[in-house]
């Protein structure tokens, strides 16, 4: 007797899952972290209300430590978060960014006034 389950069983590739995940995280981004888009300079940033909200309070001039203590999250989260945020920015203005030019491009959206 054979087992039917195990004829219909279908194997699939290594490959092919590995894709099919990708797609489903890259759905999931989509779905989960919605874009705000803003314009800088000619240029559109499309930003989630994570990036922000960490854009706001380094604008405010607040340390790693206080934004970690705003947003309920480790400090190495924050730095992560800013890290990602400015390797972001400089794809996308093609100038490099350090912490300064992130207060530049808040108060230039305007999100340091909120």
């Amino acid at each position: 007797m054979k087992d039917s389950s195990l004829e219909d069983l279908q194997i699939v590739a290594p490959l092919e899952l590995r894709l099919d995940y990708d797609n489903y995280l890259n759905e999931r981004k989509l779905a989960v972290g919605q874009k705000i888009l803003f314009y800088y300079g000619g240029i559109k940033i499309g930003l989630t209300q994570k990036q922000i909200n960490v854009l706001k309070l380094v604008a405010k001039g607040y340390s790693n430590m206080k934004i970690a203590r705003c947003m309920a999250v480790r400090e190495d989260s924050v730095k992560l978060l800013i890290y990602r945020l400015m390797k972001y920015l400089e794809e996308v203005l093609e100038e490099n960014v350090d912490r300064f030019y992130l207060v530049v491009i808040a108060q230039q959206l305007e999100l340091d006034e909120y």
